[in-house]
């Protein structure tokens, strides 16, 4: 008699491990501008833990006019990754919109009084190219024929631009991290940190990110790059008669505000680290103002920023050579408002997953001037 044996079977266990009290990265943010306040809303997106320490005197972020213009003029070319920064930019001021409950971002038409034949000659070669077709519009004959005394050489409008309401922008971000608890109101204090342990006042932090602007002309650890203070001012002005509609452009930016108002500018001091406004900045936009519009206008008010620039007009990203706990989130500039949503999330991409930098912007490009000060 054949004995039939049982079928065998095979059992597979698979575990599956979950890390047990894995703790959150934790940053500290030096800076409540644009570069500070964005990395904080994204580390709040990505589960860090963070707090952001500012000293209340914001001197270059809210005083901007938060133009998000996607072309440089002078030759008509597109700003640098622009393709990428644009998307970036609109989907991150408009989740802060819902987020905080206000309206900040708004997109509005550049139009270009062209400057000289050649510039004209640069926008005809340039509509009609595949890359521009989402930033420039096509010359039309109302455009060569703009209403103004000033179009000598023709119009062109940009379209995807847009502004951000960097005057009301900021303080509403300040307002969220206060509410959040996340915002300490005081100076930063070097002699309190360890570069080595990124110890601030007894805490220990995986990260301090230094988001300071202008003010990291006096970090003690990264005041070796290149970065300068340039002053800049702007106006504010009443004129009635000049379309709210688009934002005209040459020589200088003026910039709709609704009921008849503007924002003028800008100055560009280099060096200058005050925010005192003077009569010669005043003189110098009056005359820009000229070659945009000859209608009647009342000046109402009058603002200086100090912007943190770069002589290769790149930022200033990465993590210090001989202390990698501490970071520099630095150097936008004046498109500042274009490039931080793209550019923070690639620096928390850095410091939290390891994915590279663009090397136009890893401060490892001057590491030659760090040798040169040591």
């Amino acid at each position: 008699m054949q004995i039939r044996r049982p079928a065998s079977f095979t059992f597979v266990i698979i575990l599956f491990f979950v890390p047990v009290n894995q703790e959150k990265m934790k940053v500290l943010i030096i800076g409540g501008g644009i570069a500070g306040t964005t990395l904080a809303q994204l580390c709040e997106d990505k589960g860090i833990d963070f707090r952001v320490v500012e000293k209340g005197t914001n001197e270059c972020s809210q005083m901007a006019a938060g133009i998000l213009n996607p072309m440089v003029f002078r030759r008509m070319n597109l700003s640098w990754r622009v393709e990428e920064m644009m998307p970036a930019a609109r989907s991150f001021y408009r989740k802060m919109e819902q987020k905080l409950g206000q309206e900040f971002y708004r997109e509005i038409p550049i139009r270009r009084l062209l400057a000289s034949d050649q510039e004209a000659g640069y926008w005809i070669k340039k509509q009609h190219l595949p890359v521009y077709a989402d930033f420039m519009k096509e010359q039309t004959a109302e455009d060569l024929d703009f209403p103004t005394t000033k179009n000598t050489f023709g119009t062109g409008v940009l379209k995807g631009s847009a502004c951000v309401n960097a005057m009301a922008y900021i303080p509403a971000q300040w307002k969220w991290l206060s509410e959040t608890g996340r915002l300490d109101r005081e100076a930063f204090d070097y002699q309190e940190l360890d570069p080595e342990t990124a110890d601030y006042k007894g805490e220990t932090f995986d990260y301090i990110i230094f988001a300071q602007g202008k003010d990291m002309l006096n970090n003690p650890w990264f005041r070796y790059l290149p970065l300068e203070a340039t002053k800049g001012e702007l106006l504010t002005i009443k004129a009635p008669a000049v379309s709210q509609a688009e934002s005209l452009n040459r020589k200088c930016f003026m910039l709709p505000l609704g009921n008849g108002e503007f924002r003028v500018g800008s100055t560009y001091d280099f060096g200058a680290d005050n925010t005192v406004i003077t009569e010669e900045g005043k003189r110098t936009i009056m005359e820009q103002l000229t070659s945009v519009t000859d209608e009647p206008y009342t000046v109402t008010d009058q603002q200086a920023g100090v912007r943190p620039t770069v002589k290769d007009r790149r930022p200033l990203l990465g993590k210090h050579p001989d202390f990698p706990k501490l970071v520099i989130a630095n150097g936008l500039g004046t498109k500042g408002y274009m490039l931080a949503p793209l550019l923070m999330e690639e620096l928390l991409g850095h410091l939290a997953e390891g994915k590279p930098l663009d090397p136009e912007t890893e401060i490892a490009r001057y590491d030659s001037l760090k040798n040169l000060t040591d």
